[in-house]
């Protein structure tokens, strides 16, 4: 999957998902995130919630239409208050929809595609998401079937297909390791996208938990949680270089995490 924008841990997190149409957080609101109408806020914070006003009004100044922010039902009421100062300051009302989902809810975005929010574990109110899309395959019994057979049995009005519900995308946000644990659809989904906040001894584990954030040394340790398709890691401390991060967090990965993982916000955009 292709990621463009950036995220760096304190600073600013805007992470664009062309194919999908919408963005992971609004911490900065991009030249190309404009063209986007639906946001997917993961908490409070600054550096992933700070730019939602300036993303809503250049859209409005654009003629873009009005677009939607999902955000956790316990921050609703005060970015709903966020967008009304904004448009104090601005001299107008700035057209947007505020939509709070909390985990286990369901926002569509299409006819096959919604979003279900999952718990994570910060310093402040905070979710993470899944774009699920519902899929169709041929059902097991009718496998191995010549084509011409199977046309036959779906002009008799044979059944031959079933319903699946497929993670296409998961994004945790900030986030302790435990959501790696207790979330076991993240196993299963096609790409994680999951912060990375620390690599090195420069913060011990200890340090990342206890700012509501991961360390390298814990999601290796956890490998087996970890899908088996894509795994982007973003959100690296401001401490590092991004020479550092592409040199160190893969001469750590075991051989099984090789060609999965890719590094989101240290260079070039995720093709």
């Amino acid at each position: 999957m292709k990621f463009e924008g950036l995220s760096v841990a304190g600073v600013e997190t805007c992470i664009e998902v062309p194919s999908l149409r919408l963005v992971l957080d609004m911490g900065r609101c991009t030249r190309s995130a404009v063209h986007y109408p639906l946001v997917l806020l993961s908490h409070g914070h600054l550096d992933h919630m700070g730019a939602v006003a300036q993303h809503a009004a250049r859209r409005a100044m654009m003629h873009m239409g009005e677009s939607t922010y999902i955000a956790p039902a316990a921050v609703a009421g005060d970015l709903e208050e966020l967008f009304n100062a904004a448009g104090r300051l601005d001299g107008q009302v700035i057209p947007r929809r505020v939509v709070p989902l909390a985990p286990g809810e369901e926002f569509r975005i299409s006819k096959q595609r919604w979003i279900r929010p999952f718990e994570t574990y910060h310093r402040v109110p905070s979710q993470g998401y899944t774009v699920w899309e519902r899929r169709h395959r041929l059902r097991a019994e009718f496998g191995g079937l010549p084509g011409a057979r199977i046309a036959e049995l779906r002009k008799s009005g044979v059944e031959i297909e079933e319903a699946v519900d497929t993670a296409l995308l998961s994004f945790t946000g900030d986030t302790r390791i435990e959501v790696l644990e207790r979330t076991p659809e993240l196993q299963h989904t096609e790409t994680l996208v999951m912060e990375t906040t620390f690599i090195d001894e420069r913060i011990d584990v200890a340090g990342a938990r206890s700012t509501g954030h991961i360390h390298l040394e814990e999601v290796l340790q956890r490998a087996e949680f970890l899908p088996r398709t894509e795994v982007v890691m973003s959100h690296f401390s401001a401490r590092y270089t991004d020479e550092e991060v592409r040199r160190i967090v893969p001469a750590r990965l075991p051989d099984e995490l090789r060609g999965i993982v890719r590094l989101f916000g240290v260079g070039e955009p995720l093709e």
